[in-house]
């Protein structure tokens, strides 16, 4: 279960995630925790409690949790609002304040029309490299504090990026695509990189998976969680009626009908009205049946029949985006795979959430054995 700070599901879902570890380290935060139920309530709330909270304690110096803080605070707003770009930008800045001695090698994938920013963990001692992939909502910042304190006990550099749609990466006009590949085909050859193990976060998991499809420089493929269809966390988010009418409007192309069951549906659902929102930024669309029919084709069905790569697959069984009978089915279809190993989490166990959120510690560990098993194959 998650626990409730505000009683709106997605909000106590982000609060888990955003300060993490983060509120048995600081007491400001544990505090502060325990205040915001009183405060936020909606979008606009979310915002500015953050965003307040995230300049005091730049000012006070505590500039781990201002980063965190104002990563949080943009969270929920639209591309278009002009005070995203301000909060990224101060996210930027403690970011890198806070990790001045990490010896972060920060870089640019020509990519297309633009950009895509990566930030590459190197050592000497080291000679493998895990590429980190993010997923819809993701920014490589936040990545590195989940993988940093991983790298030790991997005894691998790491390479994290934001791909098209993803991070800030969408102010360039770059978009959400579902084929992946190109995308990490640009960072491997950017990189001169030959062999890597990958690993894809939340919606990462689908892009991991149809990039080890066609991208053979990738050795290894971790699953951190499943992703297997988009239209699966459409599907979760509607009552079966409606999504069997919007399937069927699809097919059809029913524009009006769609846009109106979906704006009808989002006043009453904030992880809806979220979704829409937000999806339609990283996409370029926009409208709900644009984002939509667009969104449709990120679904890794066809392409699992051409991974021979060894897998580690993980799974919530409370998870809010991805039903939890994908594993059975995507262990099953991958044929080819050179090994397929899964873990499964649940409430008793711990780690039941999207991303193992509530017990991220589990799936990490899962994720170290796996890859410290498999050194010998990238």
């Amino acid at each position: 279960m998650i626990k409730q700070y505000t009683g709106i599901l997605l909000f106590d879902f982000q609060i888990l995630r955003l300060t993490g570890p983060l509120k048995s380290k600081y007491r400001e935060v544990e505090a502060d925790l325990l205040e915001i139920g009183q405060s936020v309530h909606d979008f606009e709330s979310w915002y500015q409690w953050w965003n307040q909270k995230a300049r005091s304690y730049e000012k006070q110096g505590l500039l781990e949790v201002a980063m965190t803080y104002y990563r949080s605070s943009l969270f929920f707003l639209s591309f278009l609002d002009k005070r995203k770009a301000d909060a990224y930008q101060c996210f930027r800045h403690c970011f890198e304040r806070f990790y001045e001695n990490a010896d972060l090698q920060y870089d640019s994938v020509p990519y297309e029309q633009g950009v895509l920013p990566a930030v590459w963990l190197k050592k000497a001692e080291f000679s493998k490299t895990l590429l980190v992939i993010g997923g819809f909502d993701s920014y490589m910042e936040e990545l590195v504090s989940w993988f940093l304190p991983l790298q030790e006990e991997l005894q691998c550099n790491l390479l994290i990026f934001d791909g098209p749609g993803q991070g800030f990466v969408p102010a360039q006009k770059l978009y959400f695509q579902a084929d992946y590949e190109k995308v990490v085909a640009a960072v491997l050859d950017y990189f001169k990189l030959d062999s890597v193990a990958a690993i894809g976060v939340s919606w990462g998991g689908s892009f991991v998976l149809r990039a080890a499809a066609f991208e053979k420089r990738i050795k290894l493929c971790i699953c951190f969680d499943i992703f297997y269809s988009a239209m699966d966390a459409l599907r979760l988010q509607t009552s079966a009626a409606e999504f069997t009418l919007l399937k069927t409007g699809l097919f059809l192309r029913q524009r009006a009908l769609i846009n109106a069951v979906i704006a009808h549906k989002a006043k009453n659902n904030t992880s809806l009205s979220w979704m829409l929102m937000h999806g339609q930024g990283i996409t370029g669309e926009k409208t709900a049946y644009d984002f939509i029919r667009n969104i449709s084709a990120h679904t890794i069905d066809r392409q699992l029949g051409l991974i021979e790569q060894s897998c580690l697959l993980l799974a919530g069984s409370q998870d809010m985006y991805v039903p939890s009978y994908r594993l059975e089915e995507l262990k099953n279809k991958l044929v080819q795979a050179k090994s397929v190993q899964t873990s499964f989490f649940t409430e008793k166990t711990g780690g039941s959430l999207h991303c193992q959120i509530d017990n991220i510690q589990r799936a990490l560990n899962a994720i170290c054995q796996f890859i410290n098993q498999h050194k010998n194959e990238f």
